[in-house]
């Protein structure tokens, strides 16, 4: 795509500023950092104080994409090699250079799962059931893009990739997947970054605190997940919800497209999904397989399991080393009483921290949702970011009425609980799940819990 084709192009959305530089552009983008010659770059930069300095630090030295932004200064005019579009015809562009870069596919059956915890794993099993039944399916989420053998085809960097990523991704598995399971972040809603991408069936896994740093209230929050089903799915289709949802079901009584997913029976699932969530889970998944591909489901379930540091059960000798995601109160209160109800004659340690630079109103309330069960606290950091580990600390603690121990090292925090169990007991460690990296400081330094879990397991062979 060259200059005269782009000002064709843009020519009737009415472009403010147009400065495009001579060039054959073969690739679009949102990546701005990583973006060079001959890349179109898209970055919609936010209506606050710090979003264009924020822009121009990402920005860098690169004077060699063109870039196409929704805000112009001095200092964009000097550099050159840009188009400014509004923010309202903003979308509008980004769907005409994708159309001609990435053709669509309207073969391929999307399902959009949303909710505050659950997403990556409804995704994916949801994938495994679909490959029992024969159907060549991705998942695009938090771990990545992922097959149903759980192999991770590409990183992403985001839960739900920008709206030219997504038509890329569309483009790219065009003829070789019948459906994509895509897990849809509050962000991505209240960014539109779905764009025209209509979905053939979305489920709404469940819905606590979390983002506020970024929705502010719980209001807004709500609202930016309501976008699922107010502007996101096709015309006769439908959003599930789990039965369990209690709450959520009766917010989303008013939208004929919610249905409320099918309940299982217990005693028929393998371990992992006894919990609650997990079995919600299940059900959804089910749903969203009869919802895309029709009839009925009659599969051998003890064949699925979940995925990667969801519930993951490690044992060693007389304890359960279990590595969970949960990081908000919800999911945390929710794992907790899920160990509680299915092994009830362990003694429940847990480990756990919380991310710096986000919300920190929920901190307190995850030491209270885990003070509520547990026979042992270890509190430690998770990925402090910027922010002081110790500081966090303090913030989770403030939550806990009864004794906990702190080790700001989440390495020593695991390796003194699991050497605290001197009967049956079940470690969880949450917060990381499958995560391999714990970011301090701003550099992502290499971590895993369960290379930890390992670590002391081999440390009792050899004893």
């Amino acid at each position: 795509m060259n200059k005269t084709m782009l000002n064709e192009l843009f020519k009737d959305l009415f472009p403010s500023h147009i400065d495009v530089r001579g060039g054959f552009f073969s690739k679009i983008t949102t990546n701005l950092q990583k973006a060079g010659r001959g890349e179109i770059v898209f970055y919609r930069i936010q209506n606050t104080d710090s979003a264009y300095d924020v822009f121009m630090d990402r920005l860098g030295e690169n004077t060699q994409s063109l870039l196409v932004v929704n805000s112009v200064s001095e200092k964009l005019i000097q550099r050159g090699n840009f188009i400014c579009i509004s923010f309202d015809k903003f979308h509008e562009a980004q769907r005409r250079i994708a159309d001609d870069f990435y053709p669509r596919d309207n073969s391929i059956k999307i399902a959009g799962i949303t909710g505050t915890n659950g997403k990556t794993t409804t995704v994916n099993v949801a994938m495994q059931i679909a490959k029992i039944l024969g159907k060549r399916t991705i998942a695009i989420g938090t771990i990545g893009i992922t097959d149903a053998s759980g192999e991770v085809l590409e990183d992403l960097g985001a839960t739900t990739p920008s709206y030219v990523e997504l038509r890329r991704i569309l483009h790219r598995y065009s003829g070789k997947v019948d459906g994509i399971f895509l897990e849809v972040s509050s962000h991505a809603l209240d960014q539109k970054r779905l764009g025209d991408i209509r979905l053939s069936a979305a489920a709404w896994t469940s819905f606590s605190q979390d983002h506020l740093d970024y929705h502010k209230t719980m209001d807004a929050y709500f609202s930016a997940k309501s976008e699922i089903i107010r502007s996101s799915i096709m015309d006769g289709a439908h959003c599930f919800v789990p039965a369990s949802e209690k709450e959520l079901v009766d917010k989303l009584k008013n939208y004929h497209t919610v249905r409320v997913a099918p309940t299982l029976d217990q005693s028929d699932l393998p371990l992992f999904f006894h919990p609650k969530y997990n079995k919600a889970n299940l059900e959804l998944a089910l749903e969203l397989n009869r919802e895309l591909w029709g009839g009925e489901i009659n599969i051998d379930l003890s064949n699925i399991s979940t995925p990667k540091g969801r519930f993951s059960i490690i044992k060693v000798d007389h304890i359960l080393a279990v590595i969970d995601y949960a990081h908000t109160p919800d999911a945390l209160s929710n794992v907790c009483q899920a160990v509680k109800d299915s092994f009830s004659d362990y003694q429940l340690v847990v480990v756990f921290g919380c991310g710096g630079d986000r919300d920190k109103s929920k901190r307190a309330k995850m030491g209270a949702a885990v003070d509520e069960y547990t026979d042992r606290i270890f509190v430690t950091s998770d990925n402090p970011r910027s922010e002081e580990p110790e500081a966090i600390i303090d913030d989770i603690v403030s939550g806990i009425q009864g004794p906990f121990e702190r080790h700001v090292d989440r390495r020593e925090a695991i390796l003194k609980a699991m050497d605290s169990c001197d009967q049956k007991s079940l470690v969880l460690i949450a917060g990381k799940g499958h995560e391999e990296y714990q970011e301090i400081s701003g550099i992502k330094n290499y971590f895993s819990d369960f290379e930890i879990v390992e670590e002391w397991r081999e440390s009792r062979l050899n004893v």
